[in-house]
């Protein structure tokens, strides 16, 4: 797996602090709907919704707070669509399955970086799954619409010898929605199990890597959803909503993975 030192940025942008028990998820969330085969051009990778759980639609500009991808037909475009060649005539088995596995979006993707406990599941820890559905539901406000702005095609449009071994999505390019989420998650994961932080944090690495795997990005694409990602997390964290939830939910994962109910370092926000 190749280095990403813009996930560390991650560790840098915010502070935390204790943890609590109550039951403060009151609304149904949305997970991201997956892509149908027949979804017309232009449809939205996430759901596009007029409003999110914690968040509000001015609440992330990732137009505004992301450079430009590279240019259509530079020398930067043609390098980057070279490694996805790369990547598709070096990629194992075993990487091919890992891609496809990875085109899921769920928080239980991150099973292995927790040592695959087998309580990790939405039937014992539905305060757990609650708020990761949230999440992307919030990502969905400004995901799409930043896609469109910046308006770059897929790689497979551009390059006719890749060949995506996941589904092709019908929304642009950049930035990388699923990298957008496993960093947000990553991140919330982490500061609710900092024991796992550092496996988490690679996790998170290769699921976005693995849309690259996949011939469905650039790496561009993934290095900016690093970014989103990050933004996307430090604005949950500054709802007080959130905060309430998240302690919920990390009281009941921790009780879950036998961990004790607070980290030896407080490391949650209040």
């Amino acid at each position: 797996m190749r280095a990403r030192p813009l996930i560390f940025i991650a560790n840098l942008l915010f502070a935390l602090s204790g943890c609590a028990t109550s039951a403060q998820l009151q609304h149904p969330g949305v997970n991201p709907a997956p892509i149908s085969a027949s979804a017309p051009p232009g449809a939205s990778q996430f759901p596009l919704t007029a409003r999110g759980t914690y968040l509000t639609r001015d609440a992330v500009d990732l137009y505004r707070l992301l450079p430009p991808p590279p240019a259509a037909g530079s020398a930067q475009e043609r390098s980057e669509l070279d490694e996805l060649l790369r990547l598709q005539a070096t990629r194992t088995p075993a990487e091919v399955r890992r891609a496809k596995d990875d085109a899921a979006v769920s928080i239980f993707r991150f099973s292995d970086a927790l040592g695959s406990p087998p309580q990790f599941n939405a039937q014992q820890l539905p305060l757990t799954t609650e708020l990761f559905a949230r999440i992307g539901k919030d990502e969905g406000l400004f995901m799409n619409p930043a896609k469109d702005a910046f308006g770059r095609a897929r790689p497979f449009t551009t390059e006719r010898r890749l060949a995506p071994i996941v589904q092709r999505p019908p929304s642009a390019s950049y930035p990388s929605g699923h990298s957008t989420w496993a960093v947000a998650c990553a991140i919330v994961l982490a500061d609710m199990v900092p024991e796992r932080r550092a496996q988490i944090f690679a996790r998170a690495d290769e699921y976005a890597h693995n849309r690259e795997v996949g011939g469905v990005h650039y790496p561009s694409d993934v290095a900016a959803g690093h970014l989103a990602g990050t933004a996307l997390a430090e604005a949950l964290f500054d709802q007080p909503r959130f905060r309430a939830d998240e302690r919920a939910a990390a009281a009941e994962l921790r009780h879950g993975l036998g961990l004790p109910a607070a980290p030896a370092r407080q490391l949650y926000r209040q």
